[in-house]
C-alpha cells in the first residue's frame, strides 16, 4: 500500500509541474505577442535573457 501511495503522489507532482510549465510558456508567449515593443515587453525580454549565457567570442 505504501508503494502505491508514493506512486500516486509522485504522479500528482509530475502532473502539477507539467501544468505549471505549460501555463508559464503561455504567459511568455502572450507577453511576447501583445507587448513586444512596449516598455513591459522590453523589460520581460531583458529579464528572460539574463539567464542565457553568452558564448565566448
Amino acid at each position: 500500500m505504501g508503494c502505491l501511495r508514493l506512486l500516486f503522489f509522485q504522479m500528482w507532482k509530475v502532473l502539477l509541474a507539467a501544468i505549471v510549465a505549460v501555463v508559464l510558456a503561455r504567459i511568455d508567449s502572450y507577453v511576447e505577442r501583445r507587448h513586444s515593443e512596449s516598455v513591459p515587453g522590453k523589460a520581460w525580454r531583458a529579464y528572460r535573457g539574463r539567464s542565457k549565457k553568452e558564448p565566448p567570442p
